[in-house]
């Protein structure tokens, strides 16, 4: 029995070994078995050749991954000719050329290779290949027809513009041409002419024409200065307008706004309404006592990103105009405080001024000042203080010789400008003891309690000037 058991043992034993030899031996054969392309790229005089592998443990999607690299290894196959003529040539020789240009060209080839055929794919446990063909003849035959499907398309979008711009449609016409420019992007490096009964003959026509009509755009200088004060709860826009060769304004078009200072914190896009004017919405406002200047662009971004224009053809055309900054300013200045203090004792004026001095300190700063003439203040303090004697002011006489009186402190804000009251509050409550009314008056104004009131309204009272 037992060397039943270690026969049958001996016996497993070799199977498995017979097992994993013929194993190893099938995934030699499987491996011998990939194609001659995937070990030795293929070399042909007609063709163009791109091949892709992608890791299949990547992900699910390795088949898109290997047919994306294998049409942009198609298209490095491509030679890509920078005519003397062409538009890029030009930038490349003011020096503003780049290497992104080159991957722009290529990656468009990618997305308008046609023709291409698949010719045989390979995989194993870890890659998944694929190789395709292009016939030399059959791609140049394309490509020209496909140059002049394209120039007739964007010449259509050329003549469409001169329409709208004899018809006062800035926007329009500009939109119209940068997708003609988006439309011929693919053929920046080469020589693109054609036949037109405008202007525009060619790509360089068409990118000074774009320029043009940019730097055409305008800002009106107004006579009055607008005016920004520190620490605002809320900013009105600032508005400026816009025209088109100074004339006509420009409508419903995207700018970027820059500042140019750091304490001025503004949105940094905005559009023109229909009559052209252009609101800058201002955040927040550091003290400062300047004039201080917003820069606006044109925003092509935001004008074409409801159109068939790639992002590729858009950063292309910034390479190739200039656009002037326009400059649009206001000036920042402090808060302008007037304080009218009226201080009464029984209804007679205390020449001993004592509220007056604590709402001074409480204003005292550099988001505002203090001006001694009404008229030149943005905001009023209006203080009205009065003691009057109280209703138990007898009784407490007869019986201890002593008077009691109360007084009360209506404080209120003003707009000097729209004179509405933005804030009011009343003080009561308190109270001052004397051997007089008029001591006893006195005394009240010197509570700390009035004190401790006085600021809680000043506090509620400057919140709705200034907000850190």
């Amino acid at each position: 029995m037992k060397a039943y058991i270690k026969n049958t043992g001996i016996l497993l034993s070799f199977l498995f070994s017979f097992m994993n030899v013929c194993y190893s031996q099938q995934t030699v054969i499987a491996e011998a078995l990939a194609p001659n392309w995937v070990n030795k790229r293929p070399v042909s005089n007609s063709k163009f050749v791109g091949i892709g592998m992608a890791d299949k443990t990547g992900g699910s999607n390795y088949q898109s991954e290997a047919k994306k690299n294998a049409l942009f290894d198609l298209s490095s196959e491509i030679k890509v000719d920078i005519s003397t003529n062409s538009i890029l040539y030009t930038v490349q020789n003011n020096n503003q050329f780049n290497e992104n240009f080159n991957s722009l060209i290529k990656l468009t080839n990618t997305d308008n290779i046609e023709g291409y055929r698949l010719v045989d794919t390979y995989e194993n446990e870890k890659q998944y290949w694929l190789y395709y063909e292009l016939d030399k003849v059959e791609y140049e035959n394309l490509k020209l027809k496909k140059k002049q499907q394209t120039i007739a398309k964007a010449l259509n979008l050329i003549n469409l513009s001169f329409d709208d711009e004899a018809n006062n449609n800035f926007t329009g016409s500009l939109k119209k041409r940068i997708q003609a420019f988006g439309v011929l992007s693919p053929y920046l490096n080469e020589e693109v002419n054609f036949e037109s009964s405008n202007s525009v003959k060619n790509i360089f026509d068409l990118s000074n024409i774009i320029q043009k009509q940019i730097q055409s755009i305008s800002i009106v200088t107004s006579k009055t200065v607008s005016v920004l004060k520190p620490y605002q709860p809320t900013y009105k826009p600032l508005v400026y307008k816009m025209l088109i060769k100074s004339k006509n304004p420009l409508v419903n078009f995207p700018f970027t706004v820059k500042s140019e200072i750091e304490s001025i914190k503004i949105s940094e896009n905005t559009v023109t309404n229909e009559n052209g004017d252009l609101e800058i919405n201002v955040k927040k406002v550091k003290p400062l006592n300047q004039e201080v200047y917003f820069t606006l662009n044109p925003d092509i971004d935001k004008l074409m990103s409801n159109d068939s224009v790639s992002r590729s053809s858009i950063v292309l055309l910034k390479q190739f105009i200039e656009t002037s900054q326009l400059k649009a300013f206001s000036r920042v200045r402090a808060i302008n405080i007037f304080i009218q203090c009226a201080e009464k004792i029984n209804s007679k004026l205390n020449e001993q001024k004592i509220l007056e001095p604590i709402i001074r300190t409480k204003f005292n700063g550099e988001e505002v000042k203090i001006v001694d003439q009404k008229e030149l203040s943005d905001f009023v303090i209006d203080v009205d203080a009065n003691t009057q004697k109280d209703i138990s002011s007898d009784i407490l006489n007869a019986t201890y010789n002593i008077q009691l009186s109360f007084i009360k402190v209506k404080l209120s804000l003003k707009d000097n400008v729209t004179q509405e009251v933005i804030y009011n509050s009343e003080i009561s409550d308190v109270y001052g003891y004397g051997n007089s009314q008029e001591t006893a008056g006195f005394n009240a104004y010197q509570t700390e309690k009035l004190k401790v009131k006085l600021n809680e309204a000043l506090f509620l009272l400057k919140r709705k000037l200034i907000v850190y």
